[in-house]
């Protein structure tokens, strides 16, 4: 998994770099709302997303970007004696998007992230903390859509919906259980 991430990685900066349209970068941040699809009485988790992007200029309507970000995914559930866990899951994520601009900075986004996991801890109402790595899968690969405006002077305002494509448990399960987040950054682009 971790060589197919790296070769599609490269060949999206070789396609890139092939185009003789101008670049641009600059930082990301703000927040994520995550939870999971197939656990009963899952609920969100607020976090934090932040990273840096660079983009590139197809044509007047069509960008290709690719990110690098830090992302809090995770959730909080309630066991049957009304305890409360939460799960914290942190990702370094690459999405690689295809804006198409709808107007001059107003654009929609669709592609795909690839995640690894970096921190997987299961926290308990009452103080007790574990690591739980060895449950969980430590690639993730999700479907992304978003919205977002860019200004003319620099700055990036974008909504994305992540929704998972693989199960994030290494156990087999018979509902698979994926990430789902909704995040809202804002961005500087130089």
């Amino acid at each position: 998994m971790k060589k197919f991430l790296l070769s599609v990685a490269g060949l999206f900066l070789i396609g890139l770099c092939a185009n003789a349209q101008p670049w641009g970068f600059g930082p990301k941040a703000g927040a994520s709302f995550s939870t999971v699809n197939g656990v009963e009485g899952a609920k969100m988790r607020a976090g934090v997303v932040a990273g840096v992007f660079a983009d590139r200029m197809i044509n007047d309507w069509l960008s290709v970007e690719a990110d690098l970000l830090y992302a809090m995914n995770g959730y909080r559930f309630h066991d049957l004696n009304g305890v409360e866990s939460k799960i914290n899951l942190d990702y370094i994520y690459m999405p690689v998007v295809a804006k198409f601009y709808l107007t001059d900075g107003l654009n929609f986004q669709l592609g795909a992230r690839f995640g690894y996991l970096v921190t997987s801890k299961e926290d308990i109402d009452g103080g007790d903390k574990f690591t739980i790595r060895d449950a969980i899968n430590r690639y993730d690969a999700d479907f992304l859509t978003g919205l977002a405006y860019d200004f003319d002077f620099g700055m990036i305002v974008e909504g994305r919906y992540n929704i998972g494509l693989t199960n994030m448990l290494r156990m087999s399960s018979e509902v698979p259980v994926t990430n789902g987040a909704l995040e809202f950054v804002v961005g500087w682009r130089f």
